[in-house]
C-alpha cells in the first residue's frame, strides 16, 4: 500500500491513507510513514475499541467510521485493502451511500486457504457483509492470475484487473556485503539458505527444515537463516532442527526490517518460500531485486513470472524435491549467478513502483470514465 501510494503521488495523484492503530509498530511504521509523507501522501490513524459481542479480535473503530462519513466525499475514488475487517465494512458502505466508486484488493483473503480458516465465521460474515461489498465494487484488484482464479471460488464475479505488486529498487539501502554475516558470526563462510516471512504454518517452514536436514547430511558448508515474526510455526521448526542436531547450523533472527533485512538478502545464496498459499510473494521479489535465486512453491503468485524470467525454480510442496534442488543449485555457481542476474532484470522490467502506479492510475481513470476495467 505504501509503495502504491508513493508511486501514485509522484505521478500526480492526490493520495491519502486512512487506517487504524491496530498492529501499529513504531519501530517499523514511523520511518515508513515519514518516507511516505515526504512524497505528499496524508496518513490518518484512528484508535480501535473491542467489539462488545465478539471481543478484541474483532475490534471496531467508530472514529474511523466518523472520518469516512465526513471525508470520503472529498475524493474521487476509494481503494480498499483486505477483507473481513471493520474498516472495509465502514468504507464500502460509506462509498455506496455517497456514490463514490471503490476498488478492492483482497490481499489473498479470498484464496481457498484463507477461506478455510475460521470457515464458519467467514461463511456467515461473507454472506451478510462481504458479498454485498463485492457486489457493488467498481473493480477487484488481484496481484496475480493465480489469486484471481482462486478468488472466484468465493462465488462472485465482479469486474477485475491483475496488477502485480512492486518495489522501489533505487531505495534499497546500500549495505556492505558481509555485514549480515558479521552480525551473526555463527554463520561463518557457509552457504546461506534464507527463509524470510511470517513464521506461519501456511508458509510451510516444515518443508524448509526437512529439506535442510536431508541436505546437511550431504553438503556440510550450509547454514539456514529463518527470519520473521513468529506466527505459530517457530517452535516446531526449532524442535525439529534440535532433533536433527542442526541448531548450531541454524539462526533464528526474529523480524528483520530496513537495512538489516536488505543486508540478509545481500549475503544470501538461495531464498526459499514453499508456501501452501501466497497470493503474490513480495519477499521473493525483494530477493530477486538483490540478485538472489529463488525457490518457491507452485502456490506462490509469482511462480509464472519466476519461470518465465528464469530467476529460480518453482517446486511442488515436497521436501525431498526441495532437498535435491538445493543440492543441484549449490553445486552449480554459474547457474546461481545466471538466475540472480535474471531475477534483477525481471524486477527492473516488470515490477517497478512506477509501472504499478501507472497501471493503477489507468485503472482508476477507466472506472471514473464509466468503463469496465476488464472489457479490453
Amino acid at each position: 500500500m505504501r509503495e502504491l501510494c508513493s508511486g501514485l503521488s509522484l505521478s500526480g495523484v492526490t493520495a491519502a491513507v486512512a487506517t487504524t492503530l491496530r498492529g501499529y509498530d513504531p519501530s517499523v511504521d514511523e520511518a515508513a510513514d515519514a518516507a511516505l509523507k515526504n512524497t505528499g501522501v496524508e496518513i490518518f490513524y484512528f484508535p480501535t475499541v473491542a467489539s462488545e459481542w465478539l471481543g478484541e479480535r474483532y475490534a471496531l473503530s467508530p472514529a474511523l467510521g466518523k472520518f469516512l462519513a465526513e471525508s470520503v466525499g472529498r475524493y474521487d475514488l476509494v481503494h480498499l485493502h483486505a477483507l473481513w475487517q471493520y474498516p472495509i465494512l465502514a468504507a464500502s458502505r460509506t462509498c455506496q451511500s455517497q456514490r463514490i466508486p471503490y476498488v478492492l484488493s483482497p490481499c489473498g483473503l479470498l484464496d481457498d486457504y484463507s477461506l478455510r480458516q475460521r470457515a464458519v465465521f467467514k461463511k456467515t460474515y461473507g454472506f451478510l457483509v462481504e458479498r454485498p461489498t463485492l457486489a457493488k465494487v467498481s473493480c477487484i484488484h488481484f496481484t496475480s492470475e493465480m489469486e484471481k482464479r482462486q478468488a472466484f471460488l468465493f462465488g462472485t464475479n465482479p469486474p477485475s484487473a491483475v496488477i502485480p505488486l512492486s518495489i522501489r529498487t533505487e531505495e534499497i539501502p546500500n549495505v556492505s556485503k558481509g555485514s549480515f554475516r558479521a552480525s551473526f558470526p555463527e554463520i561463518g563462510n557457509r552457504f546461506i539458505l534464507l527463509f524470510l516471512g511470517r513464521l506461519h504454518p501456511k508458509k510451510r517452514l516444515d518443508i524448509v527444515v526437512d529439506a535442510f536436514a536431508s541436505l546437511a547430511s550431504r553438503v556440510k558448508n550450509i547454514h539456514l537463516v529463518i527470519a520473521g515474526p513468529d506466527d505459530g510455526a517457530a517452535e516446531k521448526a526449532r524442535i525439529s532442527l534440535e532433533k536433527s542436531g542442526l541448531l548450531e547450523k541454524s539462526t533464528f533472527t526474529g523480524p528483520l526490517s530496513g537495512a538489516a533485512k536488505w543486508a540478509a538478502f545481500q549475503d544470501t545464496d538461495l531464498f526459499l518460500l514453499p508456501s501452501e498459499d501466497e497470493n503474490f510473494g513480495i519477499a521473493a521479489l525483494e530477493a530477486m531485486a538483490c540478485g538472489v535465486p529463488v525457490l518457491i512453491s507452485d502456490r506462490v503468485g509469482l511462480a509464472n513470472a519466476v519461470l518465465e524470467g528464469e530467476a529460480g525454480l518453482v517446486l511442488p510442496r515436497d521436501w525431498r524435491v526441495w532437498s535435491d534442488a538445493l543440492e543441484r543449485l549449490l553445486g552449480n555457481p554459474a547457474l546461481r549467478q545466471r538466475m540472480g542476474e535474471m531475477g534483477r532484470r525481471l524486477v527492473s522490467d516488470r515490477f517497478t513502483t512506477e509501472r504499478m502506479a501507472e497501471a493503477m492510475k489507468k485503472l482508476y481513470a477507466q472506472i471514473l470514465a464509466g468503463s469496465r476495467p476488464d472489457d479490453e
